[in-house]
């Protein structure tokens, strides 16, 4: 048996980095146990979700070999949540690709995330933060007291932080741009025939981050609010609990 105070873990999952940072006194053999039944389940919803793997239910029913409502009960309580997020963010989200295939990344990663972190509790473990692709998920504090905290880094310079947010106790922050992935993101109310409507889009953000009680939304939040613009912040504080943070292209 081997205890310690601070269990950190890193992996490949759902086509980016996933950490898991553990401050409670706990056997190394419980922390890997947990960290490995959240790997499993993010690669399960990956299975499910991606559309890079072509038999993956999304992709099989964008392919026609699968209707939606024939899907898993994952998949459809997906959609759901999208749908609804869709007729709230007046289109600015939206599950679909112009092209018309089903994309739901916006909304899956948080989601996922905030699935998994629950292993961590049923396990026992109480202060942790999980990390999916910088959607971060947390669960009482830091071995020294203090709350998760974490830096929003300059979109345009990834050596400088723009600013650290502490993370109220059980909360959750998910951040959304395009610095990273380059201009993968769509508005949901631009129609038409184009090949690329990413080159249409343009944010005033560089990057639009989002706290509050539940990561899954704090994701989907972000994704519509840097989608929405200006009116992003003020649309997404109208929900209970969840603030915007949002670094402006004009510095």
């Amino acid at each position: 048996m081997t205890i310690a105070l601070n269990h950190k873990f890193v992996a490949k999952a759902m086509g980016t980095a996933a950490s898991l940072h553990i401050d409670d006194v706990c056997d190394a053999d419980v922390a890997e146990r947990a960290w490995r039944s959240v790997v499993d389940l993010l690669w399960g919803i990956e299975q499910k979700f991606s559309t890079f793997i072509e038999t993956s239910e999304i992709s099989c029913i964008s392919q026609g070999e699968l209707h939606l409502l024939d899907a898993s009960r994952e998949v459809i309580e997906v959609f759901d949540a999208c749908t609804w997020l869709e007729h709230a963010s007046n289109g600015a989200f939206r599950a679909r690709r112009p092209d018309g295939t089903l994309d739901p990344a916006g909304f899956v990663k948080g989601w996922a995330t905030q699935r998994a972190s629950r292993l961590l509790t049923e396990q026992g473990l109480s202060n942790w933060y999980l990390s999916v692709g910088g959607d971060i998920q947390t669960s009482g504090r830091q071995a020294s007291g203090e709350l998760w905290s974490v830096g929003i880094v300059d979109p345009t310079d990834d050596q400088q932080v723009r600013c650290i947010v502490e993370i109220p106790e059980g909360f959750a922050i998910a951040t959304s741009g395009t610095a990273a992935r380059g201009r993968h993101i769509w508005d949901g109310r631009i129609t038409g025939d184009h090949s690329d409507h990413a080159d249409q889009f343009v944010s005033p953000f560089l990057s639009f981050s989002v706290v509050g009680p539940d990561l899954m939304w704090a994701d989907a939040f972000a994704t519509a609010g840097f989608v929405m613009g200006a009116s992003g912040s003020a649309w997404v504080e109208g929900f209970d609990r969840y603030q915007a943070i949002a670094i402006s292209a004009q510095g």
